[in-house]
């Protein structure tokens, strides 16, 4: 077998296996994840919350188009357990987001990131 085609072989080869690796995540940022319902505030503490701490949630906000900052209610079945839903759009967006939350104090509770 010629040298080229060895090295043809071994290309598509490599491209399987990275495409392989990408299509499983390996190459994605880690789900972002929240507690568990009964680890959860109850809605009425995390809109105290973001009430208290306006003024980070608009701040947030102004990190891109389309970002919103809103009480969150992971669970249908437990409409009274809430956290801090913030949605984004990018990749950008979010690291922005998390470089912003982690500068602050925070809400004082739960913190959910949601790509749109």
């Amino acid at each position: 077998m010629r040298i080229t085609y060895k090295i043809i072989i071994a290309v598509a080869v490599l491209l399987v296996i990275v495409g392989a690796a990408a299509l499983n995540g390996l190459f994605s940022s880690p789900k972002d994840t929240h507690p568990p319902y009964d680890q959860l505030p109850t809605v009425v503490e995390v809109t105290e919350a973001l009430d208290r701490h306006q003024d980070l949630a608009e701040e947030i906000e102004a990190l891109g188009d389309g970002i919103t900052v809103k009480v969150g209610k992971p669970f249908p079945e437990h409409q009274d357990r809430g956290l801090i839903l913030v949605s984004y759009s990018s990749r950008a967006e979010r690291g922005a987001i998390g470089d912003l939350l982690k500068q602050s104090e925070g809400f004082g509770v739960p913190v959910h990131l949601e790509k749109r």
